[in-house]
């Protein structure tokens, strides 16, 4: 599909008109183009297509949650340009390993996000769980590289595969990211430990997507669509919203948690704009921000589980 023929409004029909509305206020209001922001950045993903939900679906709520995912795709795509950036600026507040670590770490979450997307247009359940994970693990990890900048370090200096494995196994594996996250969370106020609704349900859906990272005969038992047996999980749509809560999530907590993230971004965006997509992308970021963790807060006053037909509220 030519660029030129993506309509932003053709891509989202059935969503909430109240939904767009409010985005498109909350973008015009920090003097932001949506239409044409979105249209390179997720319109040029290489596996776009336009959702296709059926007719008489009922409810917007499927077409809202693949619309608010392709807005955090936009935040992904924002903080990497501005990742891309740095190297040509001069007094940024974070260690230049933390913002080499963010640049490697969207670049593969870009990727992943680019393949989630065409799975679950496609209705391919497995890979899409399996790449969920991925990038909830991601989303760790880069929120635990804004904590410690010695972990960042240590992650950049790393030159062979041996040392890139060993990396992932003493320091991000078997959820040591999360934990780090948690813990700082906790320090200030935030209970995100190991107790609690959330921790549960959390604990739950990645048990849940680790069952695609092998073969299993209870998932070959199922027929094609069918329910979990406790009626909780729909694969692929409530694979696509998980992954919009994380990147919420990773955007909330990145500004809470590392306040020089947060003043570079603001410093990123009083530069003078050059010719060319990233540079515009990266001097948009800090306000992209600010929309995304927007829409977190609303999607967790609808649903603190993030996850519609999880759990009640």
């Amino acid at each position: 599909m030519k660029l030129d023929r993506i309509s932003f409004a053709g891509c989202y029909r059935g969503a909430s008109p109240q939904l767009i509305a409010h985005t498109q206020q909350l973008w015009s209001a920090r003097g932001l183009d949506l239409e044409s922001t979105w249209l390179r950045t997720v319109g040029s993903l290489r596996g776009f297509r336009a959702a296709d939900f059926p007719e008489e679906e009922d409810s917007s709520a499927p077409m809202d949650a693949f619309f608010l995912f392709d807005q955090a795709i936009i935040w992904v795509a924002s903080l990497h340009s501005a990742a891309n950036c740095i190297a040509s600026l001069q007094d940024v507040q974070l260690d230049r390993a933390q913002w080499s670590s963010l640049q490697a770490v969207t670049y593969r979450l870009m990727e992943q996000l680019d393949a989630v997307r065409m799975l679950f247009l496609s209705d391919l359940p497995i890979p899409s769980m399996q790449i969920a994970r991925s990038i909830s693990e991601d989303a760790d990890m880069a929120l635990a590289f804004l904590i410690r900048r010695k972990l960042a370090q240590r992650f950049t200096a790393c030159r062979t595969t041996e040392e890139a494995n060993e990396f992932w196994r003493r320091h991000i594996s078997g959820g040591r990211a999360f934990r780090v996250v948690a813990d700082r969370l906790y320090e200030v106020g935030l209970d995100f430990g190991k107790q609690g609704d959330y921790s549960d349900w959390r604990r739950d859906t990645l048990a849940i997507l680790g069952t695609a990272a092998h073969t299993s005969f209870l998932r070959h038992s199922r027929s094609d669509g069918a329910a979990t047996e406790n009626g909780q999980f729909r694969d692929t749509h409530d694979c696509l919203e998980f992954v919009t809560l994380r990147l919420h999530e990773m955007c909330a907590y990145s500004n809470v948690l590392q306040e020089r993230l947060s003043k570079d971004l603001k410093y990123i965006s009083k530069q003078q704009p050059q010719p060319g997509l990233n540079q515009s992308l990266a001097i948009s970021a800090a306000a992209i921000s600010e929309i995304t963790v927007e829409h977190w807060r609303r999607t967790v006053a609808r649903d603190p589980f993030g996850l519609s037909g999880q759990r009640e509220s």
